[in-house]
Formats: structure tokens, C-alpha cells, sequence
């Protein structure tokens, strides 16, 4: 598995939210964190199991009070069950949302536009 992370600040929202797409071999996930600073994650999927690469997933989406799943395949599904497993937040997911790959600044675009509507 290889995991790649980056943290820019922006001064965003302090509300911690993220937004994450998933597929089959890798994923990305966005999240601002209570301080307000973007922090972007890839995922490659390598020989984990699918269990474990949800889990690593849900981790990196943290306890956000907002949070936005995309995905191509029913592995978005399965990131859902799998967060929600974790944190015992079902009301914090509030999209879900079928869609090929968007790319790291799209996905931090969807994330801007999600703490927008959690500030407004």
C-alpha cells in the first residue's frame, strides 16, 4: 500500500469536513482539519485486503462533521458502511455520489464547496 500526503493553508472553514474518492486499486481523500488547513491523501490499494483499504480510507476521512464520498463502483457503497462502522455517524454522510475520477484539485473544490454549506 503506499499512501502520499499533502497539507496546504488555505484559512478555510474551522469546521472539519472531507470529501474522498474511492475505486477498486486507490483512492484520494481531502479533509480540512479544525484549524482550517487542507490536507490531501492518496491511497494505492496495493495487496490489502478490501476490509483493510476501507478502514485506512474511513480513518483518513476522521471524525468530520461533513463528509462527501464519490466513487465509479459500488466500492463508494462500501466506504459508507465501512465509515460509519467506524465513527457511528450515518447523518455526517451527506452525499453519495456516483462519479468517474475528478483529480486532486476537483476533489479540493468539491471540499471548498462542502465547507461553504456547513459555514452557511
Amino acid at each position: 500500500m503506499t499512501i502520499a500526503a499533502r497539507t496546504t493553508e488555505d484559512g478555510l472553514s474551522t469546521v472539519p469536513c472531507a470529501v474522498a474518492w474511492i475505486g477498486d486499486a486507490w483512492a484520494s481523500v481531502a479533509w480540512i482539519g479544525s484549524d482550517g488547513e487542507i490536507a490531501t491523501s492518496a491511497i494505492h490499494r496495493g495487496d490489502q485486503t478490501e476490509s483493510s483499504y476501507l478502514e485506512l480510507v474511513a480513518r483518513l476521512l476522521g471524525d468530520a462533521r461533513r463528509v462527501v464520498v464519490m466513487g465509479p463502483s459500488s466500492m463508494r457503497l462500501a466506504l459508507e458502511r465501512a465509515y460509519v462502522a467506524l465513527y457511528r455517524w450515518p447523518d455526517r454522510l451527506i452525499d453519495i455520489e456516483h462519479s468517474d475520477w475528478v483529480g486532486e484539485q476537483n476533489l479540493v473544490e468539491r471540499l471548498r464547496q462542502l465547507a461553504d454549506t456547513v459555514e452557511g
